[in-house]
């Protein structure tokens, strides 16, 4: 087969977006694996777990790590690219030798492709596996820190804002006079106490059943006015994963839940009963997410594989890149906030990056440079200003 000189410049952009992503996505996971193994070395100092726990934690953190800075890392691959194309006239000569903005949209919308799918296939089948995993481990963790690492009459961090007690070890792994304050969501404090506890272990995970106590609840309103309830048990289940509130084993986070279970969830399901919203947009996020990489994609070329000459200021279409990505990722995650209260609008996350390609395609077809568009409008502006001054 013969390469045309548009194929060839095709490969070319291709293995350098590719190339650029991978050296931009290593680097960033470098940094936040070393921000993520600082926060679960604490399971290692002050939990007692093993050092080969501490490494399958935070593997286990990783893949929703990485969806989360794949966005980025190919926003900034495509940026640099093309701004070195642009620095170079390359972007100039392909375009005065019949070549399009379009022309060069094709290998960045490649690239955004297979971002896309690394994004899908994260976020569909490997985030929720390894979310649940980490759930039994840490609470697997905290059973074993419970039931024979932490002493008598001591008060033990489980996790910021998570603090034990407990009186007495009797026969039979039993523990008496519990004490466990949880203030993570101040100023909204819960704290229990029971008669004796004994920990549990089971195919959903580890649990602290305890036995005759009271649950008092202390909430402080924005007038300063602190109000208290309290909740008398014969016997309560506190999940040691301690996730949302850690009521219960049927209470996971919706990151936890498969995609199939969300497209169909239990309606006896007590977290589907209490919070649908964000089940739903969990759902729509996941759903919508591949779509996204186009969209940066899409604010590169707007800003960048349109034809000027290096002293046209490249600096502040740069800039109009950085600030456009920005605008798109507040638009991504106000989205999925907007779904949590308001769930009929789930179109919005996906008309968000819909938009932006479309708009886009738009314009580079009829060779519109929203840059030059935006500074002559904004130079209109002060020039009227200026005549009615």
């Amino acid at each position: 087969m013969r390469l045309t000189a548009s194929n060839l410049l095709d490969r070319y952009l291709f293995r350098q977006v590719v190339s650029t992503f991978g050296g931009m996505l290593i680097a960033m996971m470098a940094v936040v694996l070393c921000v993520v193994a600082l926060q679960e070395l604490d399971v290692v100092t002050n939990q007692g777990a093993a050092l080969m726990t501490f490494a399958v934690l935070t593997a286990l953190s990783m893949p929703q790590m990485l969806s989360m800075m794949s966005p980025i890392a190919l926003f900034l691959a495509l940026l640099m690219t093309l701004n070195r194309l642009s620095a170079d006239s390359e972007i100039v000569v392909v375009n005065a030798s019949g070549g399009s903005p379009l022309g060069l949209l094709r290998p960045l919308m490649a690239a955004a492709f297979v971002v896309s799918f690394i994004l899908g296939s994260f976020a569909h089948l490997v985030v929720p596996q390894a979310q649940n995993a980490w759930r039994f481990i840490i609470s697997d963790v905290r059973a074993d820190l419970l039931a024979t690492v932490v002493r008598e009459g001591t008060f033990s961090t489980l996790q910021d804002g998570l603090t034990f007690h407990m009186g007495a070890r009797e026969p039979g792994g039993v523990l008496a006079n519990i004490m466990i304050a949880d203030t993570r969501e101040y100023p909204q404090e819960i704290i229990y106490f029971a008669d004796r506890g004994s920990v549990l272990r089971g195919e959903n995970g580890s649990f602290l059943s305890l036995e005759d106590g009271v649950i008092q609840r202390r909430t402080l309103s924005g007038s300063g006015r602190l109000s208290t309830a309290y909740l008398y048990f014969d016997s309560y289940s506190i999940d040691l994963s301690f996730a949302d509130g850690g009521d219960g084993p049927t209470l996971f986070k919706p990151s936890e839940r498969t995609t199939a279970y969300l497209l169909n969830p239990d309606p006896d399901d007590v977290f589907f009963t209490h919070h649908r919203g964000r089940l739903l947009a969990e759902l729509h996020n996941r759903l919508a997410l591949p779509l996204y990489p186009f969209g940066y994609a899409m604010i590169i070329a707007l800003s960048l594989a349109t034809p000027h000459s290096a002293r046209s200021g490249r600096g502040k279409r740069v800039l109009s890149a950085i600030g456009g990505g920005v605008v798109l990722l507040c638009g991504q995650l106000s989205s999925y906030s907007l779904l949590v209260n308001a769930p009929f609008l789930f179109p919005v996350i996906y008309l968000v990056p819909l938009l932006v390609v479309g708009l886009g395609i738009y314009a580079l077809s009829r060779r519109i440079d929203p840059f030059e568009v935006v500074a002559q409008t904004i130079s209109h502006l002060f020039e009227r200003k200026a005549r009615v001054a």
